[in-house]
């Protein structure tokens, strides 16, 4: 009995803001821009809420599917459009999934993949037929966008996978989630609750704040051993795998990664010039370009790397169906 990846689906804002938009912002410029990150241009979100695009994301994934034969529904997000309810329950109850258990996780960059490390388990420990993992985010809403370190990087969107347990086919390989102590705060963001008349808990930074070098040598180190650990899993070679699908964090980062795993980088999808970096969203908005493009066979190897605030990361090994 395994658990494969039958569909994905994705949305976008309608608004794109490229690197010459971002010069009116902060003193910036576009090869500095594309030079250190390899992003050209992003979507920001000013009419959609987040779940409008997860809705969007997850209907190109139902497509036609009986939407009754959900039974699972996991929402990854760091911004939720409420604390209450979760993302979750509001597209559980959007898309009319009457039998979805729905919930959120926050797992920032790398929040897909647990995503599909969890579904994975309850399905097959409960018997679950389909579950749908959606990653949604609008970073915009916590960009400084006065600071050029961190608001030439992130945007808005959404991503969803239909997961199905099958008696036949393998679909999952093997998967592997770790964290890691961010003992130096490296990347965070702080929130805002109203003060209460009994204690003074002072201001919380309420943006996005990253120490890029650290992030950085992180990424690198986590991709590595969660590809190692995954790889071993499953008894497979690095060059077994067709494509790998790497949270695009940065450019610099995919290339890389790419070379210390002795890969070319053809095999790696690459969206993040169009995006930048959507969190919980890039992994499954790359994925569907991925299967969108026509490239992807029936038993095709795909890795999914995700890596991000936490410290998170984790890789998911399937093959194609």
């Amino acid at each position: 009995m395994g658990v494969a990846i039958i569909s994905t689906g994705k949305a976008l804002p309608e608004l794109i803001v490229d690197n010459q938009r971002l010069t009116e912002l902060v003193e910036t410029d576009n090869e500095w821009i594309i030079e250190r990150t390899g992003i050209e241009s992003r979507r920001v979100a000013t009419k959609e809420t987040g779940l409008d695009l997860a809705v969007a994301a997850a209907q190109e994934a139902l497509g036609d599917m009986d939407k009754d034969s959900i039974g699972l529904l996991i929402a990854a997000t760091v911004t939720p459009d409420a604390l209450v309810p979760s993302m979750g329950c509001k597209i559980k109850r959007a898309l009319g999934l009457k039998n979805a258990v729905a919930y959120d996780i926050n797992a920032a960059c790398s929040g897909f993949v647990y995503g599909l490390w969890i579904a994975e388990a309850l399905m097959k420990t409960h018997n679950i037929r389909r579950a749908m993992v959606v990653g949604v985010e609008r970073l915009s809403r916590i960009t400084n966008w006065e600071d050029r370190k961190t608001c030439i990087l992130f945007g808005d969107g959404a991503g969803a996978g239909v997961l199905e347990l099958m008696d036949e086919k393998a679909g999952i390989l093997a998967s592997f989630v770790k964290n890691y102590d961010d003992v130096n705060n490296s990347l965070t963001c702080g929130m805002e609750y109203r003060k209460t008349p009994f204690a003074d808990d002072g201001e919380q930074n309420q943006y996005l704040v990253m120490s890029g070098t650290k992030v950085f040598r992180f990424a690198l180190g986590a991709i590595d051993d969660v590809v190692d650990a995954v790889l071993q899993k499953a008894g497979v070679h690095p060059d077994d795998v067709k494509y790998y699908v790497l949270h695009q964090a940065n450019m610099r980062i995919i290339q890389s990664a790419a070379q210390r795993m002795k890969q070319p980088i053809e095999k790696f999808q690459v969206n993040i010039r169009e995006t930048g970096n959507v969190s919980a969203a890039s992994i499954p908005m790359a994925l569907t370009d991925l299967m969108r493009s026509g490239k992807v066979r029936p038993g095709d190897k795909i890795m999914l790397v995700g890596f991000g605030g936490g410290l998170t990361a984790g890789a998911v090994l399937y093959e194609a169906i």
